[in-house]
């Protein structure tokens, strides 16, 4: 009687073992999977743990090697790598001489840490005497470095980027609350806009092993303005009318009378004509050639193509300068627009141009001051086209561009305003002598130097 229960049990126990198992085949795939699951859960979760790491590790080594990079300068990597080579050579194979070349480096390279622990005990104020010069003129800085610690500054170095350059100079050791000042000359031979700064200082060894940087964030920014002339007002002798100029649209209301005609429902009674009622017998009411504001726009080709060397385009872009600045300080309206860039692919169906900001004359030099010629800009006929086609207002172009352009070209730009447009090409070509004369309905006014515009402008009112 004892056995058999124990026997029972044991095939019951048997039993549950086998219907679980076959209970889990019979659910089939969905335990299956489930089971599966969990075990490729677990290696997939062990793999993205892994994979976080190593990314970590990637990250942390990424950190310390740009660490290592900016602080340990060439001869500190060559004293490193005297240090590993030395000891290795030295131990392996005894070479005293390796090994005791190996400490000394190790030793200097040690020696030389303590040099760079502590903050940057330097106050550094950066400022530009003027934020905008003329081309060819120097543009002038000065740097104050102040020690505002407890402690003695020691000597440093400040480096200050200007565009692709770079400026430095020496501080010599500072006791508190002394300050060292530095003038700075920044050459602006070239037309431009640089950044100046953000001034850097850094902390070495005597043996500049390895060195450490402090920035400052400030950062100047340097327009270099196109160089211009003085044109007076009279040269501007194109526009004949400075009020305004008459245009071929009649209107009721306006300033210049034009012809009488038959009253009509909803005209105004006191454009009654009464002479002419008289006379007639029939009402009659005066009609008007509507004007418009004089507005003068420049156009300033970008086409590489169109300028012979660098020397063109950027009497071009002067001539562009005193043009606007002279037409601004008179009161004019003024738009200036300059090509726009286009891909190589999509110039057969897309134009661009770019408006420069005409506000005040600072602000129309300062946008200057960054054109540049370029090879994938649209030509000065598309410019004038889609110019003539978003403004109606202008009663002056002026078409500056170089000596490689074509007359066809600048006829067909010239040919994109209406007819009651004056028109006036100016073409800068260092090699020609300075002429001015009418080509159809447009003047080609040529310049030898940019001094030239001045008389040539008050010539081509004449022709």
């Amino acid at each position: 009687m004892s056995r058999e229960p124990s026997s029972k049990t044991s095939r019951t126990s048997a039993t549950r073992t086998s219907y679980t198992r076959t209970g889990h085949t019979r659910v089939g795939n969905t335990t299956r999977t489930q089971v599966t699951g969990e075990s490729r859960g677990r290696w997939v979760a062990l793999g993205l743990a892994t994979l976080r790491l190593g990314r970590r590790i990637e990250s942390v080594a990424r950190r310390l090697w740009g660490v290592l990079e900016a602080v340990v300068t060439p001869a500190g990597w060559l004293a490193g790598i005297w240090a590993i080579v030395g000891i290795a050579v030295g131990l392996i194979w005894g070479w005293s001489e390796f090994l005791i070349g190996g400490v000394i480096a190790v030793v200097l390279l040690l020696i030389a840490v303590p040099f760079l622990l502590g903050k940057e005990s330097y106050d550094v104020d950066f400022g530009l005497g003027h934020d905008a010069v003329v081309a060819g003129q120097a543009a002038e800085g000065e740097i104050v470095v102040r020690n505002q610690q407890a402690r003695v500054a020691l000597p440093g170095r400040i480096d200050i980027p200007v565009g692709a350059g770079l400026i430095d100079f020496h501080v010599p050791m500072l006791r508190k609350g002394h300050e060292h000042r530095e003038k700075i000359v920044i050459p602006a031979a070239r037309r431009g806009v640089i950044d100046v700064g953000p001034a850097t200082t850094s902390r070495s060894d005597p043996l500049r092993l390895l060195t450490r940087e402090f920035h400052w964030a400030d950062v100047s920014t340097l327009f270099i303005h196109p160089v211009t002339i003085a044109i007076p007002s009279t040269s501007m002798g194109f526009v004949r009318d400075l009020e305004g100029r008459a245009t071929k649209t009649i209107t009721n209301e306006d300033i210049s009378f034009h012809a009488v005609r038959e009253y009509a429902r909803g005209d105004a009674q006191r454009q009654i004509h009464w002479k002419s009622t008289a006379k007639t017998g029939t009402l009659m009411v005066r009609q008007f050639e509507e004007t418009r504001r004089s507005t003068i726009s420049i156009v300033l080709d970008l086409d590489a193509e169109s300028y012979a060397n660098e020397t063109e385009f950027e009497m071009a872009v002067s001539a562009v300068g005193s043009l606007g600045v002279r037409a601004l300080r008179d009161g004019r309206d003024v738009q200036a627009v300059v090509s726009g860039e286009v891909p190589e692919f999509a110039r057969a169906s897309v134009r661009s141009l770019q408006h420069l900001r005409v506000t005040t004359p600072r602000s129309f030099l300062d946008d200057l001051s960054g054109v540049e010629a370029s090879s994938s800009v649209i030509g000065v006929q598309s410019v004038t086209r889609m110019l003539a086609e978003s403004t109606s207002d202008t009663s002056l172009a002026f078409l500056v561009t170089g000596s490689t352009a074509t007359l066809a070209q600048l006829q067909s730009a010239a040919l994109a305003f209406p007819g009651d447009v004056a028109v006036a090409a100016v073409v800068c070509d260092p090699e020609s002598e300075p002429s001015v004369h009418a080509v159809g309905r447009m003047r080609l006014l040529s310049l030898g130097v940019l001094d030239d515009l001045r008389q040539l402008l008050a010539k081509g009112a004449a022709v």
